[in-house]
């Protein structure tokens, strides 16, 4: 149900922004204009779950969280009708910080 081709619309801190990505075999393959999202995702009782690396590699554009440099997000969210909506954690921070996500089906593989 999840592998596909995905729009991906997140909200942060920092305003919110849009990307793709494509979900399949146990993988997630995307970006934007400024930063790369690799990563692995499985679905489980009717959520995914998935950890995405962000990887920038246009430095002068900032990203939602204020954060500079690469970082990891973990989501685990409830898989609708070609929908997946919740939020995605920074891994690793102390402060919790994380991001709005909905993710829109758009293709099926």
């Amino acid at each position: 149900m999840i592998e596909g081709l995905w729009i991906a619309q997140f909200e942060g801190l920092q305003g919110h922004g849009a990307g793709v990505v494509v979900f399949v075999n146990g993988r997630a393959l995307g970006g934007d204009e400024a930063f790369t999202y690799v990563g692995h995702y499985k679905e489980e009782g009717g959520k995914m779950k998935a950890r995405i690396t962000v990887s920038n590699f246009r430095p002068e554009i900032g990203n939602v969280m204020g954060i500079t440099g690469d970082f990891d997000l973990e989501i685990t969210a409830p898989v609708g009708d070609g929908v997946v909506q919740g939020t995605m954690v920074l891994v690793g921070d102390p402060a919790g910080r994380s991001i709005a996500v909905k993710l829109t089906k758009k293709a099926r593989l």
